[in-house]
């Protein structure tokens, strides 16, 4: 009796009582296959790159050592107190100037910032550092260490930036400089020498800051100097030219005597009416008294002509005189305050010195803190898990999809 085929699509041969025909088996499990496929893809995309990793770290990569240093930029004006926070902020300061006033040295120390990652640094520090011995030393591995035997500089700078990193504190205006090495002695000399590059930066911007604050009253001190001495120099030229040491004395005597003589001839004019009262006329006292007054009239006439009148008058030699000797009081006085101010210059400058203050030297380390072997493994196999559990459910779904 023949059989009649299953009559639901879901129920199997067996349960329906048909035995397949020879030769023609039914197909795997698909959760076999799948699975085993799901196992063959984590190994390859999972297992084998985690695997490598851990033994790049175990058996090739090199230890690398870390020096830290830190230091504060400052200078030596005055800290704002809270009155003279208060002060700048009802002039139209606000926070901002009291944040800026309370925070010395704060734009040095960005700028020291910005220093110790630049070509400027790697140059210096390379006049007397070998960089390259000091970052392939014989025992670095090929990955880590520095690739180029003799690498440009924008090479350098990029491998300068992976070891050397320096990292500042808005709060506390802490500057904290970090370098690593293959060997610990190499960490350490090289954090000395970026500190040292660092200093010399901070003593050029306390030069630079003096010159230029005391470029402008300098200055006004020489000006001043060459105008005193344009003075001293037309007063002499006055005197050589004049014959006259000083006019003004001339001039007072010139004056002096006039009067005296004129005090004379009163005196003779009233000797010469009292005798004219009981002398006669042909008497020869009253002809000497009367020579005695033309004469003392003569004189006190040359006087005076020698006072206002002519090309040689004291009159025009005093006002010449006068206005060169003005100048030369004005001189003096400009020369005084160009000197008064060429000093509360000096004293500022000094006040506004930028200096660098060691908070922590560099340190000798012993041991390495990178490279962090079983974190950066750890952190690989979980990414590299995630990444594939994500990519698999992707082609499951696009699968269920297109079926």
């Amino acid at each position: 009796m023949k059989l009649s085929p299953p009559t639901r699509p879901s129920e199997s041969l067996a349960a329906s009582g048909v035995t397949p025909p020879a030769g023609r088996l039914p197909p795997p499990p698909t959760r076999r296959r799948r699975g085993s496929s799901i196992g063959r893809w984590f190994a390859l995309l999972v297992l084998v790159p985690t695997t490598i990793l851990a033994a790049y770290y175990a058996f090739v990569a090199a230890p690398i050592y870390e020096s830290e240093a830190r230091f504060v930029v400052r200078n030596r004006g005055p800290v704002a107190s809270a009155g003279s926070a208060a002060a700048l902020e009802g002039r139209g300061g606000g926070m901002a100037g009291a944040f800026a006033a309370s925070r010395p040295g704060m734009e040095e120390a960005r700028a020291v910032l910005a220093y110790l990652d630049s070509h400027a640094v790697v140059a210096a520090v390379r006049r007397d550092t070998d960089l390259v011995a000091l970052w392939r030393p014989p025992a670095a591995d090929a990955l880590a260490r520095l690739w180029w035997a003799e690498p440009q500089a924008e090479w350098l700078l990029w491998y300068w930036r992976r070891r050397v990193a320096a990292e500042f504190d808005p709060e506390t205006s802490v500057l904290r400089l970090r370098v690593q090495a293959f060997r610990p002695e190499d960490a350490q000399v090289l954090a000395q020498r970026l500190l040292q590059a660092s200093e010399s930066l901070v003593n050029t911007f306390t030069a630079r800051s003096i010159a230029d604050t005391l470029r402008a009253a300098q200055e006004d001190v020489e000006k001043a100097e060459a105008r005193v001495l344009a003075a001293r120099e037309a007063v002499i030229a006055f005197r050589e030219r004049e014959a006259a040491f000083d006019p003004q004395a001339s001039a007072a005597g010139a004056m002096a005597s006039i009067a005296a003589l004129n005090n004379a001839l009163a005196q003779a004019r009233a000797e010469f009416g009292e005798r004219r009262a009981f002398m006669r006329p042909d008497n020869p006292q009253l002809q000497i008294l009367q020579n005695r007054i033309a004469s003392l009239q003569l004189q006190i006439s040359t006087e005076r002509q020698r006072v206002t009148r002519g090309d040689e008058a004291l009159t025009g030699q005093v006002a010449a005189y006068e206005r060169l000797d003005l100048e030369r009081m004005l001189a003096d006085r400009q020369l005084a305050s160009a000197v008064t101010s060429l000093e509360q210059a000096r004293s500022d400058a000094i006040r506004q010195q930028v200096f660098l203050v060691r908070v922590a030297d560099p340190h000798l380390p012993e041991w390495p803190l990178y490279p962090r072997g079983v974190f950066n493994t750890f952190t690989v196999f979980l990414s590299l898990s995630v990444l594939f559990g994500i990519g698999w459910l992707l082609v499951v779904s696009a699968r269920e999809h297109a079926n």
